[in-house]
């Protein structure tokens, strides 16, 4: 495993997410959400740190069947952080189901990262949370989020998960 793998969920990985069917430790969890197929081994690893995470965990995660590796060696291109605000908020118009679908999943993803971050601490957080009804809502909130994660992973983690967040929003 080099720094610029990539790896993404696998079936069992996306599962696990929705199941916990593993009861794994929390920061694990954390980290198994991040996996996104965007994120290098080398960004993964630092996001680790700022958990307080062991550096095995992608290969605990590997053992498990829940990650695998899909790009070795290459990076994706990320856009700069002023290209995926202006490329959120210039997101064409969905259908009614698949704008349901996005925010649904970007509701779950935000409000599962933040308990995984904070625990109960978190809980003035999912309250705004649960006012949210659409993906503007949620573009709205994402401040509010990256402050939450922020105070309980730091900043590095809370960029990456602000940005998967921007991610589902799309």
């Amino acid at each position: 495993m080099t720094p610029d793998d990539i790896f993404v969920k696998t079936a069992a990985g996306a599962e696990e997410v929705k199941s916990r069917g593993h009861k794994l430790p929390q920061r694990l969890r954390a980290l198994l959400i991040m996996v996104d197929g965007a994120m290098t081994v080398r960004q993964l690893l630092r996001a680790a740190q700022g958990l307080g995470a062991s550096e095995r965990f992608l290969q605990e995660l590997a053992e498990l069947g829940l990650i695998v590796a899909v790009f070795e060696g290459v990076t994706p291109r990320q856009p700069e952080p002023e290209q995926e605000v202006a490329s959120v908020a210039a997101a064409p118009a969905l259908d009614p189901a698949a704008e349901n679908e996005r925010f649904r999943l970007a509701h779950r993803f935000m409000n599962d990262t933040a308990v995984d971050v904070l625990g109960l601490r978190a809980f003035f957080f999912t309250l705004k949370l649960e006012k949210c009804f659409n993906r503007k809502d949620l573009l709205d909130l994402l401040p509010e989020y990256t402050r939450v994660v922020t105070k309980g992973s730091g900043e590095e983690v809370a960029r990456m998960l602000t940005a998967r967040a921007r991610d589902k929003l799309r």
